[in-house]
């Protein structure tokens, strides 16, 4: 393991300023753990600290976490699924929409709105079902595949899919055909209530296991945007399967299929967006000034990152609990970038 004093002095400060109660930061470079930092403790107990076993809510990298990979999988199989209409699985959804593909919702270049509060509304049906409806009674903002908008709704759909397509819902698809497979289930979960001792709490005086996003919440636990929780092990491991993917025909991943979801989609030029992933090609980017230009990765509104660079072979988990300090405390916008770079720098 090396010692990266400068990035454990960065975890370190911003625990004393109360920008979280809990972190991670895990590195691996050449396919090899080169640094694993644990700070803080879980939440309202002092008496719990981090460990490499914490699970953290991972919010929006389950788009690249849990829903992407079920989609390599699917586009494996079958690679004209990513451009057929939704149609294909939603007869029923509106004409302004029927040019819909799922590379679309990928990319975050459908159209939809960015988030809507659907938990706030009375359900007079399944959950699954009032969300499809009301994301389908959206007016969309741009016509589909003419713009960019990162959009939680389209990964709803997604998550939709996954389930008409296989005849399984996403957390039990995934958990068989990926998490088990790779040896994962106990690292990468939705709905961790058998492991509730283990979880990095994001609100004061909530049951532990709970995910944070409540249009998550609001769909059981499980959906496309949000829901997984993770270790940060568990985080670096499915990064190290994309990474071997993207460079071998002999991987887990199809590399054909992982190349394709990794480059930028180009519906709209000012994107950053492959199909799922995030790249490195905008100015401010989350993964800061060091990592090269075909960098992939993801953030998580709860404050949690994943940033992978195939040219240097490195990977970096930041995870942590920021949410836990008020939702609107954005520090953590400043503070990875920072991480990031000192991480290069140090390696």
């Amino acid at each position: 393991m090396v010692s990266l004093k400068k990035a454990d002095a960065l975890l370190m400060g911003a625990l004393n300023q109360r920008m979280f109660t809990a972190a991670a930061l895990t590195v691996s470079s050449r396919d090899e753990a080169i640094h694993a930092g644990y700070y803080g403790t879980l939440g309202e107990n002092p008496e719990s600290p981090v460990n490499a076993a914490t699970l953290f809510d991972l919010a929006s990298l389950t788009k690249i976490i849990a829903t992407t990979p079920s989609w390599f999988l699917l586009s494996a199989k079958e690679p004209e699924i990513l451009d057929d209409p939704l149609t294909r699985w939603f007869p029923e959804i509106p004409p302004d929409k029927s040019e819909l593909t799922p590379r679309m919702l990928l990319a975050h270049s459908s159209g939809l709105p960015a988030w809507r509060p659907y938990y706030l509304m009375r359900m007079g049906e399944s959950p699954c079902e009032f969300f499809k409806h009301r994301i389908f009674s959206e007016p969309l903002i741009y016509k589909p595949g003419h713009g960019f908008l990162y959009s939680d709704l389209g990964f709803i759909l997604l998550c939709l899919i996954v389930e008409y397509e296989t005849g399984e819902p996403l957390d039990q698809f995934v958990k068989t055909w990926v998490f088990e497979s790779l040896g994962l289930q106990n690292e990468l979960m939705f709905k961790p209530f058998d492991f509730t001792d283990r979880v990095a709490l994001t609100r004061p005086g909530e049951k532990p296991g709970l995910v944070n996003d409540l249009n998550a919440r609001s769909l059981g636990g499980v959906s496309g945007h949000a829901g997984l929780f993770g270790t940060a092990r568990g985080v670096t491991e499915m990064a190290r399967q994309i990474l071997i993917s993207l460079k071998s025909q002999d991987a887990f991943f199809d590399n054909r299929t992982v190349s394709n979801f990794c480059m930028p989609a180009m519906f709209d030029p000012s994107s950053s967006r492959g199909l799922g992933f995030d790249t490195n090609l905008q100015t401010d980017c989350s993964c800061g000034a060091f990592f090269s230009p075909s960098s992939l990765g993801h953030t998580g509104f709860t404050g949690t990152s994943l940033w992978i660079d195939p040219e240097r072979e490195l990977i970096v988990t930041l995870l942590t609990n920021r949410v836990y300090m008020g939702e609107s405390d954005f520090r953590i916008k400043d503070f990875r970038p920072l991480v990031h770079s000192a991480v290069v720098e140090e390696t």
